[in-house]
Parts: structure tokens; sequence; C-alpha cells
């Protein structure tokens, strides 16, 4: 009687909201699965083919634009070398579904008339795109930043070609003068200038699996000394960058956590180690800070009494806000245990009174059916509008969302159209509410996707079978089936408001690429799908990723305004809500009202 009393309830809704229920599908462009933004062709590279193009990262501007960048090490073609590389930069203007080349940021020795930045001739790798939140000194605020790894030539490269021409690389070589310069640009991307260098290095010593040993013969003292990874913010005014270091330093001061250099740093032999250091910016016309540890690994033995940091490498540095006042940050680890840690700090510039080796992303908490975070390097957080945390790594292709944004937060896995690869970027999308992802795939594809994790922008609505008078719900489940319900499909009919998470009974009516629409939930974004994949009567509704046809449905208008979904699949199958608390299941058409909804904004 309780059920049939909120049936009739949600009827009369339905009857006194006509015109909130006219089906509004999403304005905002829609491209889940998306595609290729940059395929290696035949040119020839600097480094292994199956890392010649990596590392995409991106930003929005205020105008909307979303920009992106990423390493592309093919050998330029006046100087054989690497020796005038520039960093592409694409554009997309309908919010990630599609992007095209804008420009190329030339290194500092050809944008700049500045003696300091002659050595700099390869705007090389590890690009970061940020738009500037508020004004720092000169800067104002929405400028565009690109902070990125500069170099002088690849000796390595070099050498090898010239003693045999038909030498081909199989990895990183030895570059010489490595820093992390400081671009700007104030039309959105299309032309650039140099701001400043951050940090400075010296040879690369080879990297990614060649350290210390694709040494050119022009590096006398076997150095590798180079930097990688920033990451840029503004805090209290000042702009701070983050970046992974692989100078010497034999401690830090433990009150301002400033780093002591080695003072054989250029001449000593190398442990190999690498730090997290960050620096800061008042955007004057001063030098950026000394740089401060946040990282610093573990202690090595070099033999005489002498120790430096660095131990097990810790890289990639990725800081966010909590909602509960504190800081994350993430990076990767390869000495021992757990590859992809994180620490917690109440100062995001002193992480260094804290632990220096960090803790596994592993152990933090997860909802029940979700697996722990994943490691396999390359981590990547970001803080949504609304506080939510969202994490991938290269160990996975999923995410996860930690909802409440907190530092102790419980994380939630959700499915996404874009595999696992190393430095997957993730981006928030203000016009949409989704999650663009840039992702390096196969033999240097950047590729590109969006997934949707609930309360994106748009209409949301519910769904109210004629019949029953039930709404559609997922029995209070946010994620996808497989990994939130045991595998089994959730998607059922429910009394409205009979959810503990009211969200998980609302859902999005979204143009899908190729036409007709998909349903997906307000609470994760999950799509209402057919379960097997194989359109046939009697097959179940789960929710799942939007990743195929198989959840996308024709909206077919009734004479009275009840709308009927017919599976774009198979058109002879229709939604059903056969009985109250049913799974919706597909069904060949009837005229008894369970293949009737009604939607109320």
């Amino acid at each position: 009687m309780q059920r049939r009393r909120l049936g009739r309830a949600i009827g009369t809704i339905a009857a006194t909201s006509a015109i909130l229920a006219i089906p509004m599908v999403s304005a905002q462009a829609y491209n889940p699965t998306g595609g290729t933004l940059y395929q290696l062709g035949g040119d020839a590279c600097l480094k292994g083919r199956g890392n010649c193009a990596i590392y995409p990262k991106s930003a929005q501007l205020p105008s909307g634009r979303l920009v992106a960048s990423f390493e592309k090490s093919t050998v330029v073609t006046a100087s054989g070398s690497a020796d005038g590389q520039t960093l592409p930069v694409y554009k997309s203007d309908d919010q990630g579904t599609s992007w095209q080349p804008l420009s190329e940021v030339k290194a500092p020795a050809y944008l700049s008339k500045d003696p300091r930045y002659a050595k700099y001739t390869s705007n090389w790798t590890n690009p970061y795109l940020y738009v500037l939140p508020q004004k720092v000194g000169s800067l104002k605020k929405g400028t565009l930043l690109l902070a990125s790894v500069v170099s002088g030539d690849d000796y390595y490269y070099k050498e090898h070609k010239a003693a045999d021409p038909s030498w081909t690389p199989n990895n990183d070589g030895d570059r010489k003068d490595l820093a992390i310069a400081l671009y700007a640009s104030g039309d959105d991307g299309s032309t650039w200038k140099v701001v400043n260098v951050i940090a400075t290095g010296g040879w690369q010593g080879g990297s990614a699996g060649a350290i210390g040993r694709n040494v050119a013969s022009a590096n006398t003292d076997k150095q590798v000394d180079p930097l990688w990874e920033p990451h840029l913010m503004v805090y209290k005014g000042r702009l701070v960058c983050y970046y992974s270091d692989e100078n010497d330093y034999t401690g830090f001061d433990p009150v301002t956590g400033v780093a002591t250099p080695d003072p054989a740093n250029d001449t000593a032999a190398d442990s190999h180690g690498q730090i997290l250091v960050h620096k800061t910016w008042d955007g004057s016309d001063g030098n950026w800070s000394d740089p401060v540890v946040d990282i610093s690994g573990a202690v090595q033995d070099m033999g005489g009494g002498k120790t430096e940091l660095g131990g097990g490498r810790p890289g990639m540095t990725n800081v966010v806000p909590t909602t509960d006042g504190r800081w994350m940050l993430t990076f990767e680890y390869w000495g021992g245990g757990a590859n992809t840690r994180y620490a917690i700090a109440d100062d995001p510039l002193k992480f260094f009174r804290g632990t220096q080796t960090g803790m596994s992303v592993g152990s933090l908490p997860v909802v029940a059916g979700s697996r722990p975070l994943p490691g396999g390097g390359s981590p990547v957080v970001v803080r949504l509008p609304d506080g939510r945390l969202v994490y991938n790594a290269a160990g996975s292709g999923d995410v996860w969302v930690n909802k409440s944004g907190r530092s102790d937060g419980v994380w939630t896995e959700y499915q996404t159209t874009s595999p696992a690869g190393y430095s997957r970027n993730l981006q928030y999308v203000d016009g949409t509410g989704r999650v663009a992802i840039l992702n390096n795939q196969g033999t240097s594809t950047i590729a590109y996707a969006e997934v949707d994790l609930g309360h994106s922008d748009g209409a949301y609505y519910k769904l109210v079978n004629r019949k029953t008078g039930q709404v559609i719900g997922t029995g209070n489940r946010t994620n996808d089936a497989n990994l939130g319900n045991g595998n089994v499909p959730d998607v059922v009919l429910e009394d409205a408001g009979a959810a503990a998470d009211p969200d998980t009974e609302y859902w999005h009516v979204v143009t899908e690429p190729k036409g007709g629409t998909t349903l997906l939930n307000k609470s994760g974004g999950r799509a209402a799908a057919i379960w097997t994949g194989n359109a046939t009567a009697g097959q179940k509704i789960g929710q799942w990723v939007d990743n195929s046809s198989t959840g996308s449905w024709n909206l077919v208008k009734t004479s009275d305004g009840f709308y009927q979904l017919q599976s774009v699949k198979d058109t002879s199958l229709y939604l059903t809500g056969a009985t109250a608390g049913a799974q919706l299941t597909l069904q060949t058409a009837l005229t008894d009202g369970s293949q009737d909804w009604k939607l109320v904004r």
C-alpha cells in the first residue's frame, strides 16, 4: 500500500510539472570514447619510438578553451638533432570532444634574446600548463603559463649518429644543461614568451631505464643531474613550482626545509637518486627561492662517510588541497614496496616536516567492491570544484573518487573509456562538469576521452514509470555494477526517495555523438546499459561506463507526453519496468504502460 501511494504521488508531480517534463538533452558536446590527438608518423625519433610522444598535460582558460601539450621528441630537420625542438600546443574549443594544433613553443634560445638563455636550445619535455587564478607580481590573472624541461643538445644521439648514420636509438640519450623554464601566453596559447628559468640542473645522463648508461663522451665526469616534472600552483600570492631534482644533496635544514647541495655536485660520482622539491616566486624581477625539500627519499651511503638524499627516486609531484584544510601530495617511488605513494601536510610548503618516503596509496580506504588505489607510477590527483578528489595511476585505466574530498576520506573506483597508460592526465572541464583524459598509448599515440563522474552540468530527471509509478534507480549504488554490485546488473524500479543517496534516482538525458541518447546517473555518471551487451529480449540493465551503444536509446514520444526508450542496438526492444521493485529489462513492444516514462526534472 505504501508503494502504491508513493506511485500516485509521483504521478501527480509528473502531471503538474508538464512544463519541466520535456527532455532537454545536454547542450554540451559529448564524446566519451574520444579519439586520437596525435599519432607519430614516420619521423625519426631522438629516443625510442615507443615513447617519442609522451607526457600529455592540459589546462582550461577563462574563455572555456582547453589547451594541451606533450613531449614530441622527433629529430629536428634543420639541425639533425634535438637543437630547435619545440613543444606542441593543441586546443579544444568544444570542451575536449575534439582537438586541433594551435602553436609550437620554441626553446628559450630561439624565443628570447637574453644571453642567459642561449644554451637552452631545446624545449623538450614534461610540459605543465596552468592558468593563474589571481595576479602574481607582473603576471595578470588568467595568464596561461607553461613550465617545461628545456635543455641543450643531445650529445649521446649526435655522437652515435656521427659514428653510424644508420644507428637508431631505443631509449633516452644524454642532453646537456637541463633546466625548467617558465613561459607565458596572453592570447589563449597562440603566442608565447619566456618569463624566466625556474631551476637549473646539469647533464641528463640517460633516463627512462638508461640512467647512468646512455652517457655521452662529452659528459666527461659522467654526471646525472637533470630536473623533471614541474607542477605549478599559486599559494599565498606566490607562484610555486614543484619538481623532481636529480642534483646531489647531502641533507636539508630541518627548520626551513632548504636543501643542502653537495659541493661536488658537478664532478663527483652520482648516486642516481632524486628528490622532490619546490621553489616559490613573487612574480617580480627577483629570483626564485632556494629549493625546499618536499620528499627526500631514503638516505644513500656514498662511501667515505658521505651520504646523499634521493634513495628510491621519488618523482612526479601532484599537490591538491583537501576539504579538511590539509594538502595531499602523490608521487611515484622506486625504492621497494609500494611504487606509488602519498603524503599529507597542513602546509603545502612544509611537506618536509612529515614522512620522507610517504605512505602507499594502496593503504587509503576504499568502499566495498572497489579495489585499492593502483600503483605503477605516474600518479595524478585533481580536485573538482565541489571538493571531490579524483586519482589515477599507470596501473589501471579506472579512476578513484574521494567524494568527501577529505584527507582521510573513502575512495570509490569508477571505470573509464581510456586504458591504463603512463602519465595519463585528468582535467576537470568547466562547462560540462566532466573530466577530460589525455593518455599516451601504444607507439607514441596521444589519445583523448572523457568520463562523467556524476554531478555534471545540465538538467537531471527522474524517470517515472507509468505502470508502477516508481522511478529508475540503482539500489543506492553509485559506480559500475561490476564493482559496486558484485557483477550483477543494478538498474531497478524503486520508490521515489527510497534511496539513501537521492542522486542515484536522477539521470542525465544526453545526446550521443552518433545519435541516440544515454542515461547517465547523477551519483556517478554511469550509463544505464544492456548488461551483457546483447540486445535480446529479457536482457537486464546495469549501470556502466558509457563506452558503447549498449547504453544508447532512441526517445520515442507518446501521444500523451510520456516517452519510450527504444534500444539503438535493436529497435524492436524497449526499456521496460514490468513490476514494482523489478530490475529493468529489454522487452518487445508492450501496451501496459511498463515501457512508458515521464521525465520529471
